[in-house]
């Protein structure tokens, strides 16, 4: 079982595919250069097509990126949700939200469960995850993985 610590949510929330947008730049002004040689050489086929691979390839790119950023909206919103769900527990338990792991990256998929210097709790939430109640339970995984440490 893998439980993330209140940093890792925090730089989860802020974790970008920046890479993706420099291949988009790099893609746009190769395509911009190939077709400014390709009205420069009167109309040389090579430079059109090269410039119609590269202007392809830069629209699925965008689309890919669109789609990526779309998700990593929803998952840093959700991602953010938990970290208050982290913070208003440390402050029911009297400890700091750095002493505190979580199971989930996200609030409402599946059981989440708290682990602290005090022990390990469940949460359980009510039919419009507004409000919560921490019940103490006794954890019999063997494998437990911390990440953010």
């Amino acid at each position: 079982m893998t439980f993330y610590t209140y940093q890792y949510l925090l730089d989860y929330q802020t974790k970008f595919p920046y890479l993706r947008i420099a291949i988009i730049v790099i893609l746009a002004t190769t395509f911009i250069v190939l077709l400014t040689r390709y009205f420069s050489n009167k109309g040389d086929i090579k430079y059109k097509d090269l410039a119609v691979i590269v202007g392809t390839l830069m629209v699925l790119t965008v689309a890919i990126q669109f789609n990526d950023y779309t998700n990593f909206k929803t998952t840093s919103q959700q991602s953010g949700q938990e970290v208050s769900l982290v913070k208003s527990v440390a402050k029911e338990l009297q400890v700091k939200p750095q002493k505190l792991s979580v199971n989930n990256l996200q609030t409402g998929s599946g059981d989440v469960l708290i682990r602290s210097s005090k022990g390990y709790y469940r949460i359980i939430f009510n039919n419009d995850n507004s409000e919560y109640a921490l019940e103490k339970i006794r954890l019999k995984a063997g494998d437990i993985n911390v990440k953010g440490d």
